[in-house]
């Protein structure tokens, strides 16, 4: 039984499918008018049928009344009709079928991607700009309300699976990293330095007068300019003393930049946009929890001497600019990024500058989700979705 013949025998009128006894004859062209009209207005996904041929009773039972072959109306009278007094275009055919040995005519409204459908001139009684949309068996003059659901519909339409989001442009939706089980930060080498200098002194000091070494380290430094870094070896014990008690401080902004420009994989997304329209004023939030990972908030600059300083631009600051933004909130990373308008047919970068995550230890054979909510001007509801990190 096909999907025709099953609608006619158990189906009842409603929005998608209507039942006319008679043909629409020439007399009738303004019915056609607003019966396709409205079927076409109505909010919902799928194809739409006018059957015409069969008159439904009040107990759901169908009467056929079989059109004669030779007075079936040709489909392009009727396309004809509809194209000439109808905008947008609505796409239909008119065909006909046997059933029981009767001959029935079967309109077939597709692919109403386009609403609001109007009257685009005065035809007989339907006035230019008229609008009429289906609701269940009945039709109606559009109100403002009616506007609002079809343009959400529209909306749904047009981006409804066909926004691609993933971590590249395969769009794989899963990404395995290797976890970094094993590491010495630039504070954690300074300190043993600092920490096996001042054990060696301490055996020599037995053998060398402790005045002696101070006395070399400061004829030494002070011969060297107040910028130059001064030689853990040639530093005085107090000096160095101070230095391991400082180290962490001192050693801040080099940890950083190791494990966020060294250490840290460098990541982005790509974004795919399948619909008939652009995205527009697109944003993005990713959320990532704390407990697995570590996600740089800026692009770490790498220390430098004061002379280096002097004679490099700069760089990291520029980048900074374009990284996207980082906060930490209940237990997440909240990553959000504008994107602007997101074009159709083609893929987009989501970050300007590649985001910095670290997969240390605690991230070691753990699998967990990276939860985006996608925003955008014209998305009736935001798309949300989860990817998955896999680390091994």
């Amino acid at each position: 039984m096909s999907n025709i013949e099953f609608l006619i025998r158990y189906e009842r009128e409603g929005t998608k499918l209507d039942f006319k006894r008679e043909q629409y004859n020439k007399e009738k062209y303004q019915d056609l008018l607003k019966d396709i009209m409205a079927m076409a207005n109505a909010p919902i996904e799928g194809k739409r049928y006018i059957i015409v041929g069969v008159k439904e009773k009040t107990d759901g039972s169908k009467e056929f009344h079989s059109i004669p072959k030779d007075e079936i109306v040709d489909q392009a009278t009727y396309q004809q009709i509809v194209r000439e007094n109808i905008e947008p275009h609505i796409n239909f055919s008119y065909y006909s079928i046997e059933l029981d040995g009767n001959i029935l005519g079967i309109i077939e409204i597709d692919k109403c991607d386009n609403p609001p459908y109007m009257m685009k001139k005065d035809y007989r009684a339907l006035k230019k700009g008229e609008c009429l949309i289906r609701r269940g068996s009945q039709q109606e003059r559009m109100t403002r309300r009616d506007l609002e659901e079809i343009l959400q519909f529209k909306s749904h339409t047009y981006f409804d699976d066909k926004i691609s989001i993933g971590f590249n442009k395969n769009f794989d939706q899963k990404l395995t990293m290797k976890a970094v089980r094993e590491y010495k930060l630039p504070s954690s080498e300074a300190k043993e330095k600092i920490e096996s200098i001042l054990k060696k002194r301490k055996k020599e000091s037995k053998l060398i007068p402790n005045n002696h070494y101070e006395r070399l380290g400061l004829n030494i430094t002070a011969f060297r300019s107040p910028f130059q870094n001064v030689p853990y070896e040639e530093r005085t014990t107090e000096e160095l003393e101070k230095n391991l008690k400082d180290v962490q401080e001192t050693y801040r902004d080099d940890d950083w930049y190791y494990i966020g420009e060294e250490m840290s994989e460098k990541i982005n997304f790509i974004m795919r946009n399948d619909g008939t329209k652009y995205l527009e004023d697109v944003s993005i939030e990713f959320k990532i929890p704390i407990e697995l990972v570590d996600v740089m908030d800026r692009v770490h600059s790498e220390p430098k001497s004061f002379y280096e300083s002097l004679n490099v631009s700069n760089i990291t600051s520029l980048s900074n600019n374009y990284y996207p933004n980082v906060i930490e909130e209940d237990g997440y990373y909240i990553i959000h990024e504008n994107i602007g308008a997101l074009k159709h047919h083609q893929d987009t970068e989501v970050f300007n500058e590649h985001l910095r995550v670290f997969f240390g230890q605690k991230s070691f054979n753990k699998s967990f989700t990276w939860s985006y909510t996608i925003y955008a001007k014209n998305l009736p509801t935001p798309i949300k979705g989860d990817l998955i990190v896999e680390v091994i």
